[in-house]
C-alpha cells in the first residue's frame, strides 16, 4: 500500500509539473486570442481581455470601429507593448473624445462616454478607474509570469500542496478503516445480544444505511480536498489566478447563502419544534387517559375498554395532523412554488389512489363503534364461519374451526350479511343445531326423546337453558327435526357439534329408528340401522340390505 501511495504521489507531482509548465508557457506566449468562429453582431458590446482577465466592456463604435474591433486592437496593442523592453506603466490622459488609456506613454485604446454602463449609473471616471486598475493588475501578472523564479516558486508550492493533500487523504483512509473496524465489531456484539429476529433485521438495515451515508460523507471530503488542492494550485500562477479567484468567489457565495438560509430558517424551525413538542405532550396525556379507560378504571364520554385503543389512535392521529398543519408555514421552503407544487401533487395522488383505502378505514370505524361484533365473537360472514380475531383499520380477520385465518375487507363486511352467534340474551356462549329427517312412521314423541337423550350424553352442553327440539318442516316423505342446544365455550363448537351428531346416531340405532336421507326414493325392505353389536365396525353376514336409498345422514 505504501509503494502504491508513493507511485500515486509521484504520478500526481509529474502531472502537476506538466500542467504548470504548460500554463507558464501559455502565459509567456500570450498573443491576441483567435477570433470567434461565429462573427458577433455589428456594434454589439465586446469585452477587452488580457492575460485571462476582463479589463473593460466596450459598448459603442468609435470612428467607424465596432466595439469588437476596438477590443481586439487594444488587446494587440497591450501584447505589443508588453514585449518591449522595460516595465510597462499604465496611465491615462483626457482627450476630447473621452479618456485615452496609455502604457509606457503609448496609446492602448480610448474610452468614450458611451462605454459607461448607463443602466447601473456608471460614469466615465468610474469606468476609467476600473479599466486602469484591472489593466495594471493584468500587466503585473503578465510580467511576473515571465520570471522563471516565479514559475519555479509556483511549481514548488504545487508540489507542497500535492504532498499535503495526499498525506491528508492517507490519514483519512487510515482513520476511516480504523473507525469502520471498531464500529463493525461493536455492531456485531450488539446484534448478537438481540433476541428478536425482526429487531435484528431492522438493526442490520439501519447499519447498512449508516455505512452508505458514511461512504457518501467520505467521498464528499475527498472531493473537497481535491477542490482545495486545485484552487491552491491555480492560485500559484499569475495566468490561472482568475480561475482560483472565481472558484473562491463561487464557494464563498454558496457557503454564505447556505449559512444565511440556515440562520433565516432557525426562527421558523424553533416555532415548528415548539408546536411538535406541544403535540407530543398532548398525545402523552391522551395516551395515559385512554390507558386508564382500557384498564377499566373509568369511562370517557361513552368510550369503554373495547373502544379505548382505536379511539386513542384516532385522537393521536388528529392531534399530529393538526400540529403538522400549524407547523407547515414555519417549515423552510414552505412558501416556495416547488414545495407548494409537491404538496398539491401528493394530495392529488392520495385523493385519487386512496379512495378505496379510505372507504375500508371508514368501514373499520363503523364496525368498531357500531359494536356489530367484537374480537372473540363467533360470526358468519358470507360462507365463512369463525371467531373474530381482529377488527383492523382495513380488514377483519376470522379464524375458522379448522385453524384457517380468513381476512375480509371492511367494506365487504359492511356490504354483506353478518351472523353473530355470540350475541344472545341467554348470556355467554352459543346455540348449536343438529337437523335430522325421520319418516312419518316414527312417532314424533319418540324422536324428540331420542334427540334430547343424545344432547344429554354430549359433554359441554348446558342444562340451563335446556335443549329443545323443533319440527322445522313436514315434507312429502319425512319430517325435519331440529335439535338446538347451548354450549358455554364457543371455541368448542366444532367438537361439540361432532359429538352431538355421533350421539344422535347411537340413540337412533339403539331405538331402531331409521334416519332418512333427504333424497328419498322408496322404503327399504329392512330399516337402515346399525345394531349395537356392530358399532365398532364388526362385520356381520346377516347385516340387513336396503332398497334404493342414499346413505343415512
Amino acid at each position: 500500500m505504501v509503494h502504491a501511495m508513493r507511485r500515486s504521489i509521484a504520478a500526481l507531482l509529474a502531472a502537476s509539473l506538466l500542467v504548470a509548465l504548460s500554463l507558464a508557457n501559455a502565459a509567456l506566449a500570450q498573443t491576441t486570442p483567435p477570433p470567434s468562429p461565429a462573427a458577433p453582431p455589428a456594434n454589439a458590446p465586446a469585452t477587452l481581455r488580457y492575460f485571462n482577465r476582463d479589463i473593460v466592456v466596450l459598448r459603442v463604435p468609435f470612428f467607424g470601429n465596432s466595439p469588437e474591433r476596438r477590443a481586439r486592437v487594444a488587446e494587440a496593442n497591450i501584447a505589443r507593448l508588453i514585449d518591449e523592453p522595460g516595465a510597462a506603466k499604465v496611465t491615462y490622459q483626457a482627450v476630447p473624445q473621452g479618456v485615452a488609456i496609455l502604457m509606457s506613454g503609448q496609446l492602448v485604446g480610448v474610452l468614450v462616454p458611451g462605454d459607461a454602463d448607463a443602466l447601473r449609473g456608471q460614469t466615465l471616471d468610474q469606468l476609467r478607474a476600473q479599466a486602469v486598475s484591472r489593466l495594471t493588475l493584468a500587466v503585473d501578472a503578465a510580467e511576473q509570469a515571465r520570471m522563471p523564479r516565479r514559475v519555479l516558486t509556483g511549481l514548488m508550492w504545487v508540489v507542497v500542496g500535492t504532498v499535503v493533500a495526499f498525506g491528508f487523504l492517507w490519514l483519512l483512509r487510515r482513520f476511516v478503516l480504523r473507525v469502520r473496524h471498531r464500529v463493525d465489531a461493536w455492531v456485531t456484539r450488539r446484534l448478537a445480544q438481540l433476541k428478536s429476529e425482526s429487531a435484528r433485521q431492522l438493526a442490520t438495515g439501519l447499519v447498512a444505511s449508516a455505512r452508505g451515508l458514511a461512504r457518501v460523507v467520505t467521498w464528499l471530503i475527498v472531493l473537497l480536498v481535491f477542490e482545495e488542492w486545485l484552487r491552491f494550485a491555480l492560485g500559484r500562477f499569475p495566468y490561472t489566478q482568475p480561475w482560483a479567484s472565481a472558484m473562491t468567489q463561487w464557494i464563498t457565495q454558496r457557503t454564505t447563502g447556505f449559512g444565511n438560509a440556515i440562520l433565516s430558517a432557525l426562527p421558523g424551525l424553533f416555532s415548528a419544534l415548539l408546536i411538535f413538542l406541544l403535540a407530543r405532550v398532548v398525545t402523552q396525556a391522551v395516551r395515559i387517559t385512554f390507558h386508564g379507560v382500557e384498564a377499566g378504571r373509568f369511562q370517557l364520554l361513552g368510550v369503554d375498554q373495547q373502544l379505548a385503543e382505536p379511539t386513542r389512535k384516532i385522537v393521536t392521529a388528529l392531534i399530529w395532523l393538526f400540529a403538522l398543519a400549524m407547523a407547515y408555514p414555519y417549515l423552510p421552503g414552505a412558501e416556495t412554488e416547488a414545495f407548494k407544487g409537491l404538496s398539491v401533487f401528493v394530495g392529488l395522488m392520495v385523493s385519487l389512489g386512496a379512495s378505496s383505502i379510505v372507504g375500508q378505514a371508514a368501514g373499520g370505524f363503523t364496525l368498531l363503534y357500531s359494536r356489530t361484533m367484537t374480537p372473540g365473537d363467533v360470526v358468519r360472514i358470507g360462507e365463512t364461519e369463525g371467531t373474530v380475531q381482529q377488527i383492523g383499520l382495513f380488514t377483519t380477520r376470522l379464524r375458522t374451526p379448522l385453524g384457517v385465518e380468513v381476512s375480509y375487507p371492511n367494506n365487504v363486511v359492511l356490504g354483506g350479511m353478518l351472523h353473530n352467534y355470540s350475541r344472545n340474551p341467554d348470556g355467554p356462549g352459543m346455540w348449536i343445531e343438529a337437523a335430522v329427517t325421520i319418516g312419518y312412521d316414527a312417532p314424533w314423541r319418540q324422536v324428540h326423546r331420542l334427540l334430547l337423550d343424545a344432547a344429554q350424553r354430549t359433554p359441554n352442553i348446558q342444562a340451563t337453558p335446556a335443549p329443545f327440539v323443533a319440527q322445522a318442516a313436514l315434507s312429502d316423505f319425512y319430517v325435519e327435526y331440529v335439535l338446538r342446544a347451548r354450549i358455554a365455550d364457543v371455541q368448542q363448537r366444532l367438537i361439540a357439534r361432532s359429538t352431538l351428531h355421533a350421539n344422535i346416531q347411537d340413540t337412533f340405532n339403539e331405538a331402531g329408528v331409521q334416519i332418512m336421507s333427504p333424497n328419498y326414493e322408496a322404503d327399504p325392505e329392512a330399516p337402515k340401522i346399525v345394531p349395537k353389536a356392530h358399532w365398532e365396525g364388526i362385520e356381520s353376514s346377516a347385516a340387513p340390505t336396503g332398497g334404493k336409498e342414499d346413505a343415512p345422514a
